[in-house]
Parts: C-alpha cells; structure tokens; sequence
C-alpha cells in the first residue's frame, strides 16, 4: 500500500513530504541528499529517532536500489 506522502509526492515531485514509518519515503529522503553522505547520515538518523521506521538495514538497501535505478537510467557518453 501507497502511504499518502508518496502519492503526494508522486503527483508534485518536490513536495517535500515524508512519513518516516514508510520504506519509500526514507529512502526518498536518503536519496534526495546523495551525494552528500554527511546529508545523508543526518537523515538516517532523524529516520531512526521516530517510531515505527522501517530500520536502518532496510532504508540501506532500499537507497542501494535506488542509486542503481538511477545509474542504469543515465544515459552513457560514446566519448572514449
């Protein structure tokens, strides 16, 4: 199931919604830091102070996927 914040998100993609009990939503957020790690472990951890998150290992693997989709979906230069 879809939590309200995704589908907020998925129709205004820089709404800025999350809800921290929602895999999809913590690793939105991770993601939005990327490439700053720094960024990123700020996020986790406010992620991690709210109950009911989805776990630290999950949200890990969640961004890994993510950051995968999102390097096949770059187009790659001919340039040698």
């Amino acid at each position: 199931m879809t939590c309200p914040a995704c589908i907020q998100s998925s129709e205004r993609p820089h709404c800025g919604a999350y809800r921290f009990q929602c895999l999809e939503c913590c690793a939105r957020l991770v993601l939005s830091a990327y490439p700053s790690k720094p960024h990123a472990a700020g996020m986790l951890a406010a992620i991690e102070r709210f109950p009911g998150n989805p776990g630290r290992a999950r949200v890990l693997e969640s961004v890994r996927l993510g950051l995968e989709k999102r390097r096949s979906a770059t187009p790659r230069s001919n340039k040698a």
